[in-house]
């Protein structure tokens, strides 16, 4: 395992060309990242939260163990060393900028804090981001080699996430528009989903073609009420 530089943090993907909304959440007129961001929209990799940096080691530890219970990886001796908690999704500058009289912006307070991950696990870059006993949002991605589809999403999910059961999973890829994911399957709290994607660093700047798997799990799952 490897600590992911900052500035090797995948901050956002997209898919090559446009792409219809079917099955997917409205983008806001204001685009506040959100547990609904997450959940229903078009993106795979994890981004980084976006709040304050605040403390929370016994926070972290719980995080760290349901990753590794969920997908069947270990973070190193010390997972805490390796993660960092933050009090939202949201940027203190758009608090700021939606701070004024008339203006109301919601954004998603938890309960303790998102936990963050970035690490390197074999061919797989790993960004996970989640609230320990609510929700877990992890996606492994590598530079794409055009074998992936043929794969499949279990035989991939089996390499970089040993632990993932799927089992009772229902297939909703026909939920969405064509292409917009390659695979896509659902239980009430297990959400499944993977395809190729054009990838953006937080500076903008262009990291490449990527393959990525993306897996949403726990309770808060069912606040996207979407396939």
């Amino acid at each position: 395992m490897a600590l992911v530089t900052p500035a090797d943090v995948i901050a956002r993907d997209h898919l090559p060309g446009g792409h219809s909304l079917d099955g997917l959440a409205m983008p806001p007129p204001v685009p506040v990242p959100s547990r609904r961001s997450l959940l229903g929209g078009a993106q795979l990799v994890v981004p980084p939260p976006e709040g304050v940096r605040i403390d929370g080691p016994e926070v972290l530890r719980r995080a760290a163990a349901e990753l590794a219970g969920l997908l069947g990886v270990g973070f190193g001796p010390d997972p805490v060393a390796s993660m960092a908690l933050y009090d939202g999704l949201v940027s203190p500058e758009l608090r700021e900028r939606f701070s004024a009289p008339g203006f109301a912006l919601r954004w998603d307070r938890p309960r303790e804090g998102f936990a963050w991950l970035a690490v390197r696990l074999g061919a797989w870059q790993v960004q996970a981001c989640g609230e320990p006993g609510v929700l877990s949002c992890v996606s492994f991605h590598r530079p794409w080699e055009g074998q992936e589809q043929a794969a499949g999403l279990r035989a991939l999910l089996a390499e970089a996430a040993p632990a993932l059961d799927t089992a009772g999973l229902r297939d909703v890829t026909r939920a969405y528009a064509h292409g917009v994911f390659d695979e896509a399957w659902s239980a009430p709290e297990l959400r499944l989903r993977c395809g190729f994607r054009q990838t953006l660093r937080r500076d903008g700047s262009a990291a490449g073609p990527a393959y990525v798997l993306r897996v949403d799990a726990g309770p808060g799952c069912r606040e996207w009420p979407g396939p």
